[in-house]
């Protein structure tokens, strides 16, 4: 008999989320019990983990896992889906609607850049529930799409900035319809759900986005300080490593990297660090204590061990994280 296997995962408003990984169902619990979401189909407590699929060359969502299970930040009652699209820096985002009190909410991602990278990946059984496209893409095509995959939402976005009136214009407009479906399909309308984020506190369920974009203007001490102020699991710390891994070899051999170079893999060189403390993986750390570490390396992870420290559940590890602490400190001031 199959094991089934779930994932969990504890948001910071204190809700359980708990994903059927089989399935790619979840339930979310309260301090009440199993929740219902609004508008659930026969009061079901079991909601369908929402596959999204951006379609064409110019999106960019690499802070992703793509295909794989990751969390989202909820506001309103929407998953607040983070994506750059053509050569801008502008962060936007698509809202879906969840019908959940949860302020986070498991989601998966995939990228296809052409027809034919879609229509294999349906055959083969990754069927999402909604596609993003361009809004050059063709009529014909999403014509084609919606005939062969009649369960298929298509979100159309414009490359062109909204303004601040013309977002306000379309919440006011839209506000009950977006609130209940969550996107708009492009038969009914062709400016949706995409706003320019001004705020980047808007994705604290997004960390690793957070520092794709840090790094991108190489605010160093701002990267540095998401590993405090989030819960970042090892996978966290491990996805972030890889962006500092392309910047450190500098293949393009761009010029502001290299003066930031020594920083860069000091950085890294605690986040590797980081991955061991946040796995406890006591005998390898220690061994690591035993070789030194730098003074700047031993400040980001005095704090990260003070923080893990307050947060420890058994009293072993409190214990275990105080005495790395102490030798962590005295690395700090040369001892």
């Amino acid at each position: 008999m199959e094991e089934t296997v779930y994932e969990e995962r504890k948001t910071p408003g204190g809700f359980l989320v708990k994903v059927r990984l089989s399935k790619m169902t979840y339930v979310v619990f309260t301090d009440h019990g199993p929740e219902v979401p609004k508008g659930a189909k026969n009061n079901s407590i079991v909601a369908i983990v929402p596959k999204v699929g951006f379609f064409g060359e110019d999106f960019d969502i690499s802070h992703f896992h793509l295909g794989e299970l990751s969390f989202v930040n909820v506001k309103a009652g929407k998953m607040v889906i983070p994506y750059q699209h053509g050569f801008s820096n502008e962060i936007k985002t698509i809202y879906l609607g969840t019908g959940s009190q949860s302020d986070a909410l498991p989601v998966v991602i995939y990228h296809y850049r052409n027809k034919e990278e879609l229509m294999r990946a349906w055959e083969s059984g990754e069927q999402v529930q909604f596609l993003v496209v361009d809004e050059e893409i063709p009529r014909s095509d999403m014509v084609t799409f919606k005939i062969r995959y009649p369960s298929l939402n298509i979100l159309v976005i414009k490359k062109r900035i909204n303004t601040s009136a013309e977002s306000q214009q379309v919440s006011q407009k839209g506000g009950a319809e977006e609130k209940d479906k969550g996107i708009v399909d492009y038969d009914k309308v062709r400016a949706t759900d995409v706003a320019k984020n001004q705020n980047l506190n808007m994705y604290s369920e997004n960390p690793v986005f957070l520092a794709r974009i840090h790094l991108r203007s190489m605010e160093l001490d701002k990267v540095r300080q998401l590993i405090l102020d989030f819960h970042l699991s090892s996978q966290d710390v491990t996805f972030i490593r890889t962006f500092l891994d392309v910047m450190i070899r500098n293949e393009n051999q761009k010029p502001e990297l290299e003066t930031f170079k020594d920083k860069l893999i000091a950085m890294n060189e605690a986040f590797r660090l980081a991955v061991l403390i946040l796995e406890f993986k006591v005998v390898e750390f220690e061994s690591e204590l035993d070789k030194k570490f730098s003074p700047e390396i031993s400040n980001m992870i005095y704090a990260l061990l003070a923080k893990e420290q307050e947060t420890a559940s058994e009293i072993e590890k409190e214990i275990v994280l105080w005495e790395w602490k102490l030798r962590t400190r005295a690395m700090m001031y040369g001892g």
